[in-house]
């Protein structure tokens, strides 16, 4: 029985080794003919007619971008930033019990702070030691605040108090010859001066009042007052309103909001540096 075991051994290891013999001619085979075909292209090829002209085939190529040339903005077209002021205002003792009263506009920190001494301020408050924006005076606090000047916005009409001139009463809402001329107040503004004379809208309640902006001219302050209404009066019911012209012909109104006591908007001029007009 055991011859029979290693004969059948003997032969499954000569037909391993034909098929390996085999495989072995084939790739020999394979890479004599792969040698026969690159010695073939190596051959200089005699000159053999074209049956057609070449066709050279050019890839679709891109058009480049041309590079723009973006132009800077000069300094005349570009935006400027609108300027900042300064505004003091004071809160007299005990706070939330009275309305605050605006007494300045300032050009500079040096300035605001030196009007914050000359009106009593002697030391920073709790809130003022974190930014230096507040201080103490003997009979209340002063708040030095910074708003942007507005030159452009809602526009409303003021009427001033009719005047005589030559006995005869005159109309304001007519042009007369002498008149200041009028000033658009959506026409550029320049910057680099700082006007003379500001404008303030306040809105002023029973126990406190809120600087709404710091505007160009009257027209502007003054629309920015009855927009400031109009928001009130949007949400919550505004009674018993009257409209009269203030001191300096400056427009007020007022109004009882329900349940809130009386309400005022306004308009205040303050000279730039300078003392309230």
């Amino acid at each position: 029985m055991g011859h029979f075991q290693f004969k059948e051994l003997g032969s499954i290891c000569n037909y391993a080794k034909e098929k390996y013999e085999e495989r072995a001619e084939t790739k020999r085979r394979r890479s004599r003919s792969s040698s026969d075909v690159t010695m073939e292209v190596g051959k200089v090829q005699p000159y053999g007619k074209l049956h057609k002209p070449p066709t050279v085939q050019s890839l679709h190529e891109r058009p480049r971008k041309k590079l723009q040339k973006r132009s800077l903005p000069t300094l005349l077209n570009a935006p400027q930033p609108a300027p900042y002021l300064f505004v003091l205002e004071y809160d007299p003792y005990p706070y939330n019990t009275k309305p605050s009263e605006f007494l300045g506009v300032y050009a500079t920190i040096n300035s605001v702070t030196a009007g914050a001494f000359r009106y009593g301020a002697y030391t920073f408050s709790r809130e003022g030691l974190l930014d230096g924006s507040e201080y103490l005076s003997p009979t209340g606090r002063i708040k030095i605040l910074s708003h942007a000047v507005q030159s452009t916005g809602v526009t409303a009409a003021v009427t001033e108090r009719s005047r005589k001139e030559d006995g005869e009463l005159m109309r304001l809402d007519i042009p007369h010859p002498g008149q200041d001329p009028r000033v658009d107040s959506l026409q550029d503004v320049s910057t680099d001066k700082v006007q003379e004379t500001m404008f303030l809208a306040i809105h002023e309640g029973p126990q406190s009042a809120f600087c709404i902006g710091l505007f160009t001219s009257k027209s502007l302050a003054w629309g920015a007052c009855l927009k400031d209404k109009a928001w009130l009066a949007w949400s919550d019911k505004l009674v018993e309103e009257e409209r009269s012209i203030g001191e300096k012909n400056m427009p007020q109104t007022s109004a009882r909001l329900v349940g809130s006591g009386r309400h005022a908007w306004f308009v205040r001029a303050h000279e730039v540096d300078g003392k309230r007009r």
